[in-house]
């Protein structure tokens, strides 16, 4: 018997094994690297939820600005899905969907300072920094609004007299008349006051 061929056989054999083990382990290891980084060098994609809580923001205020905290439920991409959205649950009855930039946010109260701010215990909802930033009022005085968004009870403000001591008949007067009518609680009459003055008559931006 020739021990020497067989001992050299197996050499062979065992040597051809661990050649064809290392190779797959070179190509998994190479594969791996391609797949964990292939997806990073043509730039990351982000995605923007359009419902739902997020942290809270804690952009400062544009300059000549004035800073104050919403209530936010949700953000919409079309002002049908907010109104949608709204209908849908009792319990937002008394928000304001609100267009800032490209999207529509449902907001329930807006306060003067972060300590005023309320959110119940399980409420699906945060608080949320924003900038209101002069604009162009269309039909309103401009002071008259901020003098209004600006008071801690809008209910005892006074608007602008006329003469003989009457007040204004204006678009503005009967407004805060409605919105107080409508609630007592400061920071949903606000809401509607800036939601109002920041669309339809934009005395104000909204900035974050």
């Amino acid at each position: 018997m020739n021990f020497r061929r067989t001992y050299s056989k197996n050499i062979v054999i065992r040597a051809l094994v661990q050649g064809v083990a290392i190779g797959l382990v070179a190509v998994l290891v190479i594969g791996f690297t391609i797949f964990s980084t292939g997806g990073k060098e043509g730039g990351s994609e982000k995605t923007v939820a359009t419902t739902g809580p997020k942290t809270d923001e804690k952009e400062g205020a544009a300059e000549g600005g004035e800073t104050m905290f919403v209530k936010q439920h949700g953000v919409f991409s079309s002002q049908q899905a907010a109104t949608d959205f709204v209908a849908a649950d009792p319990s937002l009855a008394s928000t304001a969907v609100v267009p800032a930039g490209d999207q529509f946010y449902v907001w329930g109260a807006v306060w003067l300072q972060e300590s005023q701010v309320i959110l119940k215990e399980g409420e699906d909802a945060f608080k949320k920094r924003i900038s209101v930033v002069p604009g162009t009022c269309k039909n309103a005085d401009v002071n008259e609004v901020k003098k209004a968004l600006l008071a801690e009870d809008l209910s005892k403000i006074e608007l602008s007299k006329g003469n003989g001591g009457a007040k204004k008949d204006s678009d503005f007067a009967k407004k805060v008349t409605a919105i107080t009518a409508f609630t007592k609680d400061s920071s949903i009459a606000r809401l509607h006051l800036l939601a109002y003055y920041s669309n339809q008559d934009p005395c104000f931006k909204i900035q974050f």
